[in-house]
This record gives C-alpha cells, sequence and structure tokens, in this order.
C-alpha cells in the first residue's frame, strides 16, 4: 500500500483542474475587456465623425477601421487587412467613392484620393506608402493645365483582382491595373497596365508579361 508521502506527491504533481479553469476565466474575461474597449472607442469616433465629418486619417485598429470605412458610405467586403495609417483625401462627400473587395490588404501609409472613385478588386495588395490619385489640377494654374491638358481633370481608378502595387507606387488618375498585374515599388503609373503584367520604372513601362514566363 502506498505511503502517505507517496500519494501526497502525486496529488501535487497532478494538475490543478482549479487552477486552469481559473486562466481561462481570466483569459475570457480579459478577451471581453478588450472587445468592451474597442466597442466604446468604436462609439465615440463614430459620435465624434457624425459632429465634425468623417476622419481624414485613420490610426486605428483594423477592426475599427473598417467600421469607420462603412459608416461613411465605403464598401467594405470580407477578410481585409487594412493597415494604419490611411490617409482619405477630398471627403466632401464621405467615403462614397470607394469600394474595396474581400481579401484586400493595405499595408500602411495608404493614401487614397476620393475625388473620384477608386475600387480595389478582390485579393489585390498595396504596399507600404503608396498613393492613388483621382484627380489633378496644377492647383488651378492656368499655364500649366493649358500647356498639359491630359494630365488635368479627375478620372476612376481600378486596381483588377490580385494585382500587387509595391512600396511607395503612385496610380495616377484614370488608370486600370489589371488582374494579377505588378506594379514595382517607386514606380508612378500614368497609363493602364495590362493583366498579368510587370511594370517598373517613372513613368512605368512594361518589363514583362507574366503569362509568358
Amino acid at each position: 500500500m502506498a505511503s502517505d508521502s507517496t500519494l501526497q506527491k502525486a496529488r501535487d504533481a497532478a494538475p490543478s483542474i482549479d487552477g486552469s479553469l481559473g486562466k481561462g476565466a481570466k483569459r475570457r474575461v480579459g478577451r471581453a475587456l478588450r472587445r468592451l474597449v474597442r466597442e466604446a472607442q468604436y462609439l465615440v469616433l463614430y459620435l465624434w465623425s457624425r459632429l465634425m465629418g468623417p476622419p481624414r486619417l485613420l490610426v486605428y485598429d483594423m477592426g475599427i477601421n473598417v467600421r469607420l470605412l462603412r459608416a461613411f458610405g465605403a464598401k467594405v467586403g470580407e477578410n481585409t487587412r487594412l493597415v494604419s495609417p490611411i490617409t482619405l483625401s477630398n471627403i466632401w462627400d464621405g467615403y462614397v467613392n470607394l469600394n474595396i473587395e474581400d481579401d484586400v490588404a493595405f499595408n500602411g501609409g495608404t493614401f487614397l484620393d476620393l475625388t473620384n472613385k477608386i475600387t480595389i478588386e478582390r485579393g489585390a495588395s498595396l504596399g507600404p506608402n503608396v498613393i492613388v490619385m483621382t484627380h489633378n489640377a496644377f492647383n488651378k494654374n492656368p499655364f500649366l493645365e493649358s500647356r498639359l491638358p491630359r494630365l488635368v481633370g479627375d478620372k476612376p481608378v481600378v486596381i483588377g483582382a490580385g494585382a500587387g502595387i509595391k512600396a511607395a507606387a503612385v496610380i495616377l488618375h484614370g488608370v486600370t491595373i489589371g488582374e494579377e498585374a505588378l506594379v514595382a515599388g517607386g514606380s508612378v503609373v500614368s497609363r493602364d497596365v495590362a493583366r498579368r503584367t510587370y511594370v517598373s520604372g517613372v513613368p512605368a513601362v512594361v518589363r514583362r508579361n507574366l503569362d509568358r514566363e
């Protein structure tokens, strides 16, 4: 028959059911508190924005970013990853000119000019500090506008499904980026990019047809 000391050692070695339940309960309480804090933060931001207008700069948790975008007119799909900060320019009508489809990723520092419509299709990704412009006016300088008429005005931008726009690229107004196209970092895109094409440079030019690789 086992001695008292042996039985005590066995009890000490066994996992504590009460302790594990306590830790689980603490985790659940912690998660609930975090959800409560995020909800309170969103409500304060939402009410303030209703009073003062939608924020030009989103610097919040990804879930709050998405909720604020939707609250002020943007269409935002599911499973998006919209990392802060996101700057939204020319938002007189809120975010109604922005359409972000499912599985889109922003990697921080994104600048979106909402003078005209921006559509970012399913699975596209924008690297850090990407700029998307939908207008240009040279600050209404008549000399520049008369010499460079093709660059003046506002037109929509479309970034196709699965396209990759790498860090610090600039997409100018009126451009359509084709499906699964790749824009190299630091490029300035002033003309349409065909699907599955790799472009780079200032201005961006075709480097490769990715279907032929």
